[in-house]
């Protein structure tokens, strides 16, 4: 005990000496690159910030609020974390998504997602990330999702969910609903409603994915906090849903066909259960990637419509253009690069997604102490330091917003400004960008341009019946909070 005792001044001193020289070289670094420091901001509940993160999740266009207020980067002081830095600046954004060595998200999501979700592209960095988003991409190439055939048959089934003509229907958990069965096919090979002797349903499955989700979230925002928070739900939750896909994994290693509804002109392609499993047999890693795929696809299409379904409604005469565009084409155009291809379509859906992008803020951590280019002094122009493990939030709906790249008036839901406009590839950010960009920004865009298509051939006048302003909400993805309440009606009534 005494010889611990004696050791304590030294290990003491050595403490001292090691933080001492990192202040020594922090200050070497911030001195040779010439950073100034952030403008700062100071949240009410100063502990941890919990008010400043309530208010730019709950109210997605606060952050353009603060953005005008404080420049276009600013630093949010707390007692007990590390400074959270905003940042809007185009040239911050570039070097965050390009430089992988120095930026990442898995100190921020690993610890509270491995358990339902193991490691994958969603919650890993290095050598562990490259190989998920490898094992990913042969799901995404062409001849893989140009069958919409798929797409179709849910079309027909919502058509049929529709109410009466002039009667007000959201079409928000209707989108969500279609899109939740063909992501089941793309993922798994399998339809809502077909029995493939697993140990629960698919709806059961869906049920316990979404349980498991919300806590999964919970657990990351309480940190070591969640040790105190009961988990039996959360548990049982996983287990439904890592047991339900376990039966999947098991047939595709072993080669066994899951069976699925085909149409007379049925494509052959493959899930990404059996991509994965014809490149590893690690069904641990195949189940993990499955529900991290499942994350990002679940409401990310169907979210966008219903922005753009929001948007259309308000906008008549923008209905009308995108009616006459598809009726001038018809059926011609209902095919993936056709679709693709569509001016009319596809500025609708890069419209909504510049109002309202389905990631309005994106956080990564610094993995080194490292430098920022610009959002330091008095004019945000000069260089920034960022230590290690500090967290950056990058503002999308605030970047969509900076009229010198997309003109006047940019709240104004206008498509035809993409005619003439040309952001960078960092000043818009609809599908991200870097090494992490989306690999489904093809498929999701031809997807939706399909259902735009299909809806504006059927009805004639999209009207809407909400009278509110769009209010987003905040999960993985963001939505309209109040849905999309409109009227429909077909031509000649």
């Amino acid at each position: 005990m005494g010889y611990l005792f004696n050791l304590l001044p030294a290990v003491s001193l050595l403490v001292i000496a090691l933080f001492v020289n990192q202040h020594r070289r922090r200050d070497v670094m911030r001195y040779q690159k010439g950073c100034q420091p952030l403008v700062q901001y100071q949240p009410t509940e100063f502990l941890m910030g919990l008010d400043f993160q309530f208010i730019i999740h709950n109210d997605i266009a606060s952050l353009h609020r603060f953005i005008q207020g404080y420049g276009n980067s600013f630093q949010v002081n707390t007692l007990f974390s590390k400074p959270t830095i905003i940042t809007v600046a185009p040239e911050n954004v570039k070097l965050i998504n390009t430089r992988d060595n120095e930026w990442g998200i898995q100190p921020d999501r690993l610890p509270g997602m491995e358990f339902f979700c193991g490691l994958g592209f969603i919650t890993t960095d290095g050598d562990v990330w490259r190989h998920s988003r490898a094992l990913l991409r042969p799901s995404f190439a062409k001849r893989n999702i140009a069958d919409l055939s798929v797409l179709s048959r849910e079309m027909d089934k919502l058509f049929s969910e529709l109410p009466e003509e002039g009667v007000t229907v959201d079409l928000q958990p209707l989108l969500y609903i279609m899109f939740l069965n063909t992501s089941l096919h793309f993922l798994l090979g399998i339809s809502s409603d077909e029995e493939q002797r697993a140990p629960c349903t698919p709806g059961q499955f869906v049920d316990a994915f979404h349980t498991a989700l919300f806590w999964t979230m919970i657990r990351i925002m309480l940190g070591r906090a969640w040790r105190f928070v009961p988990r039996s739900r959360y548990l049982r939750a996983c287990n439904i849903a890592h047991s339900f896909l376990d039966h999947y994994v098991d047939l595709a290693v072993a080669g066994t066909t899951i069976s699925s509804k085909k149409s007379p002109n049925h494509v052959p392609r493959r899930s990404l259960m059996q991509v994965l499993s014809s490149q590893t047999d690690d069904q641990d890693l195949i189940r993990s990637q499955v529900l991290q795929g499942m994350m990002a696809s679940q409401e990310t299409t169907s979210s966008l419509l219903g922005n753009a379904f929001f948007l259309l409604s308000r906008h008549p005469a923008q209905w009308k253009r995108v009616r006459e565009e598809v009726l001038a084409k018809g059926d011609d155009l209902l095919n993936f690069d056709s679709l693709l291809n569509s001016k009319v379509l596809q500025n609708v859906l890069y419209e909504s997604l510049r109002l309202y992008p389905v990631f309005p803020l994106l956080g990564r951590v610094a993995l080194c102490d490292t430098i920022l280019p610009v959002g330091g002094g008095p004019n945000h122009d000069a260089p920034i330091f960022v230590s290690k493990g500090t967290k950056v939030e990058m503002g999308y709906h605030a970047l969509h917003r900076d009229p010198r790249v997309f003109g006047d008036v940019v709240e104004a839901f206008r498509p035809e400004r993409w005619d003439t406009i040309n952001p960078g590839q960092w000043e818009f950010m609809g599908f991200g960008g870097g090494s992490r960009a989306c690999l489904g920004r093809q498929k999701s865009l031809a997807e939706a341009a399909y259902v735009l298509a299909r809806m504006a051939m059927r009805f004639e006048k999209l009207e809407s019946r909400d009278d509110r302003e769009w209010k987003g909400e905040m999960k993985l993805t963001c939505k309209s909070a109040n849905g999309c309440e409109v009227a429909l009606y077909k031509a000649g009534r």
